[in-house]
């Protein structure tokens, strides 16, 4: 799964405005209840963003042994550090290694340790309805950057998350076995009524919703594990959600958001099922390299 950092960060203003991030104390309550809180007590007495990062990765460079559970609560934190302080914009490069480093801690999981360790992410970073559980879903594909570059596993739980979020909305469980995985996507935004989200005040639901979309068709090797993407799967994306984007038409209400969701759907939808991804060209564990040298 090879995605393009600056295409996926390349998003509008308007969405950009309601991510809050997670701020210290949502980082110590987290560890406070999680099952490694004893291995960063320093992170009560620490605020700034690049000493607990830096300090994060330090404590995790060793060799462990790790339960389900701990890997879960160490995929949680580090996907929370991705918006920590996001104002600052001088620390992705932490960010990134955190999630690197996190993700080489195991070196591969079976298709239910995967769905565990989705669903348990989640479970433990989306809370609310309506513009409280977008934020923390755009949190939460902060971070599938980083993820897709990592590590296989990475990979594997990028793709599962997204996943997740979908059939937990709709209410439909699918089978993460990394197989047709645009067309599973495309089966669960069927099963979504985008007039009435466009019509009923749910337009935070239907970005969410979108967006997540966006994300998993926007992947090069999920197109090239789907046999019919070119001949047959990507138009009939493209021509679904042609008939979404024209959901507010009936509308009374339509204002800066809707407009930003109808270009979304445009550009990173329809447009984006029938042309080819960009790709990222280095390796997380690259960028140390380089900055040392």
């Amino acid at each position: 799964m090879n995605v393009s950092t600056t295409s996926l960060n390349n998003s509008f203003i308007e969405e950009d405005d309601m991510r809050l991030g997670y701020n210290h104390e949502s980082i110590v309550n987290f560890l406070e209840k999680s099952s490694i809180k004893e291995w960063f007590s320093y992170a009560i007495e620490t605020t700034d963003a690049k000493q607990l990062l830096d300090r994060f990765v330090v404590t995790l460079s060793g060799s462990f042994d790790l339960y389900l559970e701990q890997l879960l609560d160490l995929f949680t934190l580090s996907i929370m550090m991705m918006t920590y302080q996001r104002d600052n914009l001088l620390l992705m490069k932490e960010r990134f290694m955190l999630i690197d480093v996190v993700s080489h801690l195991a070196d591969s999981l079976d298709s239910e340790e995967i769905h565990y360790i989705a669903s348990g992410l989640y479970e433990n970073l989306v809370t609310g309805i309506g513009l409280e559980r977008l934020e923390r879903v755009l949190d939460m594909h902060a971070a599938i950057p980083a993820l897709v570059e990592s590590s296989s596993l990475g990979n594997d739980i990028s793709v599962a998350l997204l996943l997740t979020i979908m059939g937990q909305y709709t209410g439909k469980s699918i089978p993460l076995d990394n197989k047709e995985t645009a067309r599973k996507a495309f089966e669960l935004a069927k099963l979504i009524n985008w007039h009435q989200l466009a019509n009923s005040g749910r337009q935070a639901d239907m970005f969410m919703l979108v967006r997540t979309f966006s994300l998993i068709i926007n992947c090069r090797s999920i197109r090239e594990e789907c046999p019919d993407w070119k001949d047959n799967l990507g138009a009939e994306i493209h021509k679904y959600f042609l008939q979404v984007r024209k959901a507010f038409q009936s509308t009374a209400a339509y204002g800066p958001f809707e407009m930003m969701i109808e270009r979304f759907i445009a550009y990173c939808v329809v447009r984006g099922a029938t042309t080819t991804p960009q790709l990222c060209n280095y390796k997380i564990s690259e960028i140390a390299i380089t900055d040392s040298q």
